[in-house]
């Protein structure tokens, strides 16, 4: 039994690692949470469910035109909303994707109701390895791309030279305009890229279980994941998100699935109380 909880906590922290690297990816760029990051998982899921349910298109072929819409609609809301406040009070633009993350949740629930929807059966969903554990085609995949986004995230922020601009403006914004770094081209690219990896997760996700408007709850486990890794540590992400996903398989072992939940909160309360900077953060002064 041990083996299975530990595989499926695996599994599910690669789930909330690919959404707190969306996450990570703005806050490097920004010092801005975004909470919009949640709807756009909820997007990219609807989006890709909704081409395999109706249209008939393969997994793979709608995966790539979800990740396509919802970053289209990234790029849009950061040059429409964001890329206007980028001088504001750093509270006006947290506030600012709260509104966006409202306008997309209603949105979403004027296009596809309140109803859930779920893939047809699959092969991927089939078991591919029975001892000494299950493990689906599904969670193999989610897996992998978790390795492979974190790899990719970090060869573009190290060797490129819009993720060298990224890490720039995230330390000496100042220092970087001087540099004659573009502050809105940073900005429309971290929030275009951390849309991809939310509609990536939510892609991943869905045949996993049912999409419906309580989808973003991702954002709550991606944000825990997070800020125990450290909010400008990719690989804190990672880290975290594996951490959480197994204390959370291991807590439904011993205890009432009811209360995992909650496991998230207590986790940020924890790292906020003991090290604000999580496991791999860098500690940071930001004026609101």
């Amino acid at each position: 039994m041990l083996p299975q909880l530990l595989v499926a906590g695996v599994v599910s922290g690669a789930i909330y690692a690919l959404v707190g690297l969306g996450l990570v990816v703005v806050f490097k760029a920004t010092r801005v949470i975004n909470f919009a990051h949640g709807s756009v998982i909820l997007l990219g899921a609807y989006v890709c469910v909704t081409t395999v349910d109706r249209f008939g298109l393969s997994y793979p072929v709608a995966g790539l035109l979800g990740i396509l819409v919802v970053t289209v609609v990234g790029l849009a809301v950061s040059e429409l909303a964001y890329r206007r406040l980028l001088t504001a009070p750093h509270m006006i633009q947290v506030l600012a994707t709260l509104a966006v993350a409202n306008i997309i949740n209603g949105a979403a629930t004027i296009i596809w109701g309140a109803s859930s929807y779920h893939f047809p059966p699959s092969e991927r969903l089939r078991p591919v390895m029975t001892s000494p554990v299950v493990i689906t085609g599904q969670q193999l995949l989610i897996v992998a791309a978790a390795i492979a986004v974190m790899a990719l995230l970090a060869a573009f922020f190290r060797w490129t030279r819009w993720g060298r601009a990224m890490r720039a403006l995230s330390q000496n914004e100042m220092g970087a305009n001087l540099c004659g770094i573009r502050t809105s081209r940073v900005f429309a690219i971290a929030v275009t890229m951390g849309t991809a990896l939310g509609a990536i997760a939510g892609i991943l996700y869905a045949p996993l279980t049912l999409v419906d408007p309580g989808f973003g709850w991702l954002l709550i486990k991606g944000f825990a994941a997070a800020a125990l890794g450290g909010l400008t540590s990719l690989s804190g992400a990672v880290i975290g998100g594996i951490i959480l996903g197994v204390c959370e398989s291991l807590w439904i072992a011993v205890l009432p699935a009811l209360w995992a939940p909650s496991l998230s909160y207590l986790i940020v309360i924890a790292v906020l109380l003991v090290k604000p900077t999580g496991l791999l953060g860098t500690p940071v002064t930001q004026k609101l």
